[in-house]
């Protein structure tokens, strides 16, 4: 499970709770996704997850969304871009950082098959790729949902680590597991009273 983090479902104390109780109960991926605060605000939640979770990486990945910059100034364990963002770093020539993992956000098969010739041509590890969004959601309302069928073809495609995204909750999550290698959810966890109950839920 990979949780993205999202300030605005709830106070602080709670965000800073599920956090910490996520990775208590074996969530390995924590995607900070702040894109609306500042490097300085965003550098001092950083240290406030660090200090309530007591992180280090054999415990969980703390992987900073989109901001490139305190990418590079902190000690992340790596960085999830943007599909469009990524190609201009590339077409720029921008060298990650091989011991460092990135992720990338996908939409559609033909995002995936352009995705395997770069890394081909490039010789670029990617780690894993979110595919979304899979079902309802209310962060995309007004979108019609790509379905299983995306994961489905994807998996055909790329040999690349595929997290399913958008919608997975405990009661369809058995219908995205078998053409995903993971799955990551946003809401469900920070609106939930008992996140521990809810992980397990996902894990029946």
């Amino acid at each position: 499970m990979y949780l993205i983090t999202n300030r605005h479902f709830c106070d602080e104390n709670h965000y800073l709770q599920v956090i910490k109780e996520a990775v208590n109960n074996g969530v390995k991926n924590i995607i900070l996704r702040e894109k609306d605060l500042s490097d300085v605000e965003l550098a001092a939640l950083y240290e406030k997850i660090i200090k309530i979770t007591d992180w280090h990486e054999d415990k969980f990945n703390l992987i900073i969304n989109s901001n490139l910059n305190l990418y590079e100034k902190l000690n992340f364990s790596g960085i999830h871009l943007p599909y469009k963002i990524f190609l201009d770093l590339i077409d720029k020539g921008y060298k990650f950082e091989k011991n460092k993992i990135l992720g990338l956000s996908l939409h559609d098969i033909k995002e995936v098959e352009y995705l395997n010739k770069i890394v081909v041509e490039k010789h670029i590890k990617v780690d894993y790729i979110t595919l979304s969004h899979i079902y309802e959601t209310k962060c995309k309302e007004n979108l019609k949902p790509k379905g299983v069928e995306l994961l489905k073809e994807s998996k055909k495609t790329t040999d690349i680590k595929i997290v399913a995204l958008g919608g997975i909750s405990p009661s369809n999550v058995k219908y995205v597991l078998p053409y995903s290698d993971d799955f990551a959810v946003m809401s469900t966890l920070f609106k939930s009273e008992n996140v521990k109950e809810k992980i397990q839920e996902y894990n029946n």
